[in-house]
């Protein structure tokens, strides 16, 4: 039975500092990234959507808040398993990791994750979403690396950390995810027995 899953990214982060907020608190939406959020819930209200999943982070919640908006009385339900990626090098500033390729993990050790370890807890949730929702049109709302993990591997790569630097090289038609865009996975089953099929599209 196939299962279509709207992978959605936050809407653009109030961040005057420049900073790679990560899972730092209290980073929210900037007016833009409101009226981002409100382009994809416009983009998605005819969509059927059963349930709303975030991550717990206030930027994916107020985004997803907004988005429900849009939907028939719909409320988010917090799911861990869409966190932002836990790296060693949030508070940084992003000038200097954009120099390197936006490379979060070369050299990480537990507790900090691998692309791969990203990649499983997002493949977890994809599993998740055909056991409960079969059949069903799903949204969950996320984080830029939560989406390219699982896009490279639906394409048929093994996700590497320097791929972020080339990501149309990957078939993605954008350098990297946009806030508040979308892919659509349409799952066929349990994604580690089948890859899904993906495509993006960007609202705004």
């Amino acid at each position: 039975m196939t299962t279509t899953l709207y992978l959605m990214r936050h809407g653009e982060v109030h961040n005057p500092d420049g900073i790679l907020y990560g899972r730092l608190p209290g980073f929210y939406l900037s007016a833009v990234g409101e009226q981002q959020a409100h382009s994809a819930g416009n983009w998605l209200a005819d969509k059927s959507i059963s349930t709303i999943y975030a991550s717990p982070m206030e930027r994916a919640q107020q985004t997803a808040s907004i988005v429900a908006g849009y939907q028939d009385g719909l409320q988010p339900r917090v799911e861990p398993r869409l966190m932002e990626v836990n790296t060693p090098y949030q508070g940084r500033p992003t000038e200097d990791l954009a120099i390197g390729g936006w490379d979060l993990y070369t050299g990480n050790e537990p507790p900090f994750e691998l692309p791969m370890d990203v990649l499983d807890r997002v493949l977890d949730f994809f599993d998740h979403v055909c056991e409960y929702h079969a059949g069903e049109s799903v949204l969950a709302v996320a984080h830029g690396d939560i989406l390219v993990f699982p896009w490279l591997y639906a394409k048929g790569f093994v996700p590497e950390a320097l791929m972020k630097d080339d990501l149309m090289k990957y078939q993605l038609p954008t350098p990297y995810p946009a806030t508040a865009s979308i892919m659509t996975f349409i799952l066929d089953g349990p994604g580690r027995n089948r890859r899904p099929r993906v495509s993006y599209h960007c609202p705004h």
